[in-house]
């Protein structure tokens, strides 16, 4: 490396090191904080771009072959938060911390999904009108550069299956530490079903070139992507199997499995959970009939990524398609999972805290569970909600201590943590959608209030 090239290196070295240390921690008071410069700043750095600014808030297609693919940046620490949310009038809204309230940046527009990059510069999202795909989009965070990847007539002519009508959006994922997202596709047909196309592909959505990574030869899968982006699993009706970044196989057949009955037209995959050092996935699978009034065992599967080691690590009868939803710690020292509490016609469950080293399981919890509990960052504390149809009282549990009730919003939906104390969750009463900032131990702050009441729900993404 020669001397010119290391002065460079340093310097962006120490520009980075500043910024980080310039970073504004997300306030965890009542409110989001609304002081009055940080408005203006917001104000005049989004000026000309984003179509409005909310009211303060009181409390042509081109294919190329594989080896056209974008090479990925090296791995760099956690970006400032971003916050992106498609509201339920089909708008598209951003928020980030010392943001006195979130900002609109596309107004109501059929949006019904957003994602934002893992550095927070960019925000893709969908559109579409009477349920049909309109495009796939991205803009920059500060509202500049609106463009379209692809339109409903470049969707539709990727490969898809004779006999189809069209094709849509299906899983979309930014690859960790890029600008490239990931993307499958949904094959629409005139009557009931789900399906996706066999390719998994690539937009680096600096250049808008789309590439194919990888087929995986089924209409039903799922993919998850490494932290450190060198890996892939895909996941089947049948196995989960792995591949490199370039699309090469690494391993197939990491973990079998049954076919799973669904009792409907879409098969089950597994969803693995890899661990932070991309070294090794946990995933939990259900019986192959789940809805026997005396159900198989589910299981819990440790595997390595390399597929050199593997094993179930855990089963026991857990009710219906609940094997599939085990939630992992993120240092895949514990796990949750639901048994049944009671008769069947109680629709009651245990929430239990399961431990890869051989600790005795501990029942934690009894209710009827209409979400799924999510981990915080700590491997300690979890998110969960006790209720019925679309009425919950959410909970904050913890590891050897008892759960404590969140009295100052009920019916959480959609949540995700940002640290170790603080998550954002979305909230919904009479058809009015709210975007909260929890807090463990204090009360809850406002980010967004839909104002109106609709029968859609209010969606986010965000960087964590």
């Amino acid at each position: 490396m020669n001397h010119k090239l290391r002065s460079i290196l340093a310097g962006l070295l120490v520009l980075a090191l500043v910024s980080l240390a310039c970073g504004i921690s997300i306030p965890s008071g009542t409110t989001i904080d609304n002081a009055a410069t940080a408005v203006a700043g917001t104000v005049n750095a989004l000026a000309g771009t984003a179509e409005s600014l909310i009211t303060v808030i009181p409390h042509d297609l081109t294919l190329t072959p594989d080896d056209g693919l974008p090479t990925l940046p090296p791995l760099v620490e956690a970006a400032p938060l971003r916050v992106s949310f498609a509201a339920p009038d089909g708008s598209l809204y951003t928020w980030t911390e010392g943001m006195a309230t979130a900002v609109q940046l596309v107004g109501p527009s059929g949006i019904c999904c957003s994602y934002v990059s893992p550095d927070g510069t960019l925000i893709a999202f969908t559109r579409y009108t009477d349920y049909q795909f309109v495009a796939l989009e991205v803009i920059n965070s500060d509202g500049s550069n609106r463009r379209t990847l692809l339109d409903a007539a470049a969707m539709n002519a990727l490969p898809r299956p004779d006999g189809s009508v069209g094709s849509e959006a299906g899983q979309i994922v930014w690859v960790p530490n890029s600008h490239v997202l990931a993307m499958n596709t949904r094959t629409v047909y005139e009557g009931p079903g789900l399906a996706f196309s066999e390719n998994l592909y690539l937009i680096n959505t600096d250049t808008s070139m789309l590439t194919t990574l990888l087929s995986t030869g089924s209409s039903s899968w799922k993919f998850f992507y490494s932290p450190d982006a060198s890996k892939i699993a895909v996941s089947l009706p049948t196995q989960v199997d792995m591949y490199n970044a370039d699309g090469s196989v690494l391993k197939l057949h990491e973990i079998y499995y049954d076919f799973v009955n669904t009792a409907s037209e879409y098969a089950w995959v597994a969803s693995p959970v890899w661990s932070a050092d991309s070294l090794n996935l946990a995933a939990g699978v259900p019986p192959a009939n789940p809805w026997d009034e005396v159900p198989d065992d589910s299981r819990v599967y440790r595997f390595a990524a390399d597929g050199l080691s593997g094993e179930i690590s855990f089963q026991t009868q857990m009710p219906f398609l609940e094997g599939g939803s085990v939630a992992f710690a993120p240092d895949q020292s514990k796990f949750l999972y639901f048994t049944r509490f009671g008769a069947p016609a109680d629709n009651t469950y245990t929430l239990n805290i399961g431990f890869f080293d051989g600790t005795p399981n501990v029942a934690y919890t009894n209710g009827g569970f209409n979400e799924n509990p999510v981990w915080s960052p700590d491997n300690t504390h979890f998110f969960y909600a006790i209720g019925s149809g679309g009425t919950n009282t959410p909970y904050i549990g913890q590891v050897g201590a008892a759960p404590a009730a969140i009295a100052d919003y009920t019916n959480a939906g959609q949540i995700q943590w940002l640290d170790a104390n603080r998550y954002l969750v979305v909230s919904q009463n009479a058809g009015v959608s709210r975007l909260l900032l929890g807090t463990i131990g204090a009360p809850t702050g406002l980010v967004f209030d839909s104002g109106s009441a609709s029968t859609n729900f209010l969606t986010f993404s965000v960087n964590r």
